[in-house]
């Protein structure tokens, strides 16, 4: 007799993986603040992401990324791939999601999968959540202007996450292409309690602002923050990568952070190409789970500026998913789909 056991995975879709919390904010937050920090206690394995580009060259434009991680935590043992292709057409021409997101949940104890999961919720969630985090940990306390370039998806994220970790906002700077997108952003947002201005340009957004946000397409080569406006002692989280020219991450910040320090081999954002180019050193750049477990400082007067970077920990998102799979099951949510009854190779 077989002792081989049929092997199901658990679909689900990304209305199930709302009923299971994926536009809960707080769950969000709280477990992109234990990855870092389990990151920073070695609980966490992060491979390099691998973005496949249609065009070559095109990092804003049509390109699809795939992520990894895998959690040696107390609260948790999983492992996780993610795949999020991205268009930035299908706005446009489908009024179509640009993005989404499909992550799949392996078992530590088998290796197998046992979950298969929208993640589109997630991923844009845990994007503002990361710049919150930043925020919380890298911009000054009594920070009272948010300036927002772009008023798209991520930036709803942003403005949410921010809402919950900075009690001092009093303003926020709104710039997008589309002014009417702009207006549509403040007014979904009006009940923070919040004075939204609508910028006709960038520099009205970014230059005095406390804490900048830049979610755009912008691609390489089309950088346009220059040096002169970056406030003196303000928190930028470049989010799109390629807003800030090199001149204003060089001089107009004197400090640096990033969620993931192993990203610096990579060569597809400014910090990596900065460290490569011996324009800024590696160890100038504090990692931000360092800071969060108390090993490291990054702002250590009201004047630093600081420059962050977050590339998007995949282990937020296997953490988050992990946890809306948990919520899901005990709902009874989901489609049990057979992986096999008994294993053609053994």
């Amino acid at each position: 007799m077989s002792h081989n056991k049929e092997v199901e995975v658990l679909w689900l879709s990304q209305e199930e993986c709302i009923q299971g919390g994926a536009k809960d904010m707080d769950m969000i937050l709280e477990y992109v603040e234990k990855v870092n920090l389990w990151l920073a206690q070695d609980k966490v394995v992060e491979p390099e992401l691998l973005h496949l580009l249609w065009e070559k060259g095109n990092y804003s434009g049509q390109r699809i990324g795939v992520h990894a991680a895998l959690i040696r935590s107390e609260e948790m043992q999983v492992a996780a791939v993610k795949g999020i292709p991205s268009n930035p057409l299908n706005p446009i021409k489908r009024n179509s999601p640009r993005s989404n997101g499909l992550i799949i949940l392996y078992s530590e104890e088998t290796g197998y999968p046992f979950a298969v999961m929208d993640d589109t919720i997630v991923s844009a969630l845990r994007t503002g959540a990361s710049s919150a985090l930043g925020a919380k940990y890298c911009a000054r306390p009594d920070s009272e202007i948010l300036g927002l370039v772009g008023c798209g998806v991520i930036q709803n994220a942003h403005i949410e996450a921010t809402s919950k970790v900075m009690n001092n906002i009093r303003t926020v700077r709104l710039y997008d292409i589309n002014p009417d997108k702009a207006r549509e952003f403040a007014s979904k947002w009006a009940h923070l309690g919040y004075k939204f201005e609508i910028c006709t340009n960038i520099e009205d957004a970014v230059a005095q602002s406390d804490i900048v946000y830049t979610a755009t397409n912008v691609n390489l080569g089309s950088e346009y923050i220059p040096k002169e406006w970056i406030k003196k002692g303000s928190f930028h989280s470049g989010v799109s990568m390629w807003d800030h020219k090199d001149e204003a991450i060089l001089e107009g910040f004197n400090k640096y952070c990033m969620d993931y320090k192993l990203r610096l081999r990579d060569d597809k954002y400014p910090l990596s190409e900065l460290t490569k180019s011996g324009k800024l050193q590696s160890e100038d750049i504090i990692e931000l789970g360092q800071v969060i477990r108390g090993n490291k400082k990054i702002r250590e007067s009201e004047d630093d500026s600081v420059f962050f970077v977050t590339l998007g920990i995949c282990a937020t998102d296997t953490a988050n998913s992990y946890r809306i799979y948990e919520n899901a099951k005990a709902l009874g949510l989901g489609t049990k789909v057979k992986l096999w009854s008994e294993p053609a190779l053994v």
